[in-house]
């Protein structure tokens, strides 16, 4: 597959040396060993998992033709279909290739983030015609490169719960995790601890860690991923410059309404509407009859 100029100076300019397993593409890439995801989760829920498959690794969703479309780093289920989702989510410069939103939105919208990721799960988990007691458990979870809700806890595990009574769980059958780097030494699960920690820049440690470094280091070495990171990276890029020209046109198009609006008002002839406000004489008369005024 050709790279092209532009490919050649990415390709040269990405440091791959100095990516971590913190970049949402290689940690997606890496889990799909399925020992090492395997036991990330066990690591993670205390819970034993006979088997996991993988329906998709990073899969789209989405819950009806106009919401808003997700894409998820690890989307794995066991054998009882119970469905476990992984992000990998840095912020700001931490974040290679992938460069996130500043720390203080990205932790702003996460806990909203999280909700919408449920509701997307449990839609797409329950086709039509399916009772409600056929919906399995569902654990979104996020390995963050910072503390997401600043308590300094290494571990932060909702579900929902009475106000009246705590000891109340509602059993919806959803858990939320929210796994923070920075208090890795507060964790009391050895091998977790580990893991944060490696997530958090430090040399891995254990023989998990070292598996998963082992495995990250292989993978960024490998051409075709390489190839394939650097085309996806380019196509976000323009992504943004699409959005953003968009927004931009969007932008000068609301001005020039705003423009005839005023001169319609005023009742300025169509001839001089269309000299400044540069819209079509067609959107004019259409803006006008909307104000319930004609043109002349």
């Amino acid at each position: 597959m050709p790279v092209g100029k532009q490919g050649e100076n990415l390709y040269k300019e990405i440091d791959w040396d100095a990516m971590t397993i913190t970049n949402n593409f290689l940690f997606q890439e890496v889990l799909r060993n399925k020992d090492l995801c395997k036991q990330l989760l066990e690591s993670i829920l205390h819970i034993q998992i006979k088997d996991i498959r993988y329906p998709q690794t990073e899969k789209s969703m989405t819950a009806q033709l106009r919401s808003k479309g997700i894409r998820l780093d690890v989307y794995v289920t066991d054998k009882e279909n119970n469905v476990y989702d992984v992000e990998m989510q840095s912020a700001g410069n931490r974040s290679v290739l992938y460069r996130d939103m500043d720390e203080e939105t990205v932790i702003k919208e996460l806990p909203l983030r999280v909700r919408y990721y449920q509701s997307i799960i449990s839609t797409n988990m329950l086709r039509k015609g399916k009772l409600y007691g056929e919906l399995r458990k569902s654990y979104v979870i996020f390995v963050c490169t910072f503390d997401p809700f600043g308590k300094g806890l290494p571990v932060y595990h909702f579900t929902y719960r009475c106000s009246e009574d705590v000891s109340l769980q509602m059993n919806d059958k959803t858990e939320c995790i929210f796994l923070n780097a920075r208090a890795a030494k507060k964790a009391e699960d050895k091998e977790l601890a580990a893991f944060l920690a490696y997530v958090n820049g430090k040399a891995a440690a254990t023989a998990f860690t070292k598996k998963l470094d082992e495995e990250a280091v292989h993978i960024k070495n490998r051409e075709d991923w390489r190839l394939k990171i650097m085309t996806l990276d380019m196509e976000i890029e323009m992504m943004k410059r699409r959005t953003a020209e968009k927004a931009k046109q969007e932008g000068k198009l609301e001005e020039r309404k705003a423009v005839a609006t005023e001169m319609i008002k005023n009742g300025e002839p169509l001839a001089k509407i269309l000299q400044y406000s540069k819209l079509t004489e067609a959107a004019i008369r259409k803006l006008a009859k909307s104000m319930g005024v004609a043109v002349l």
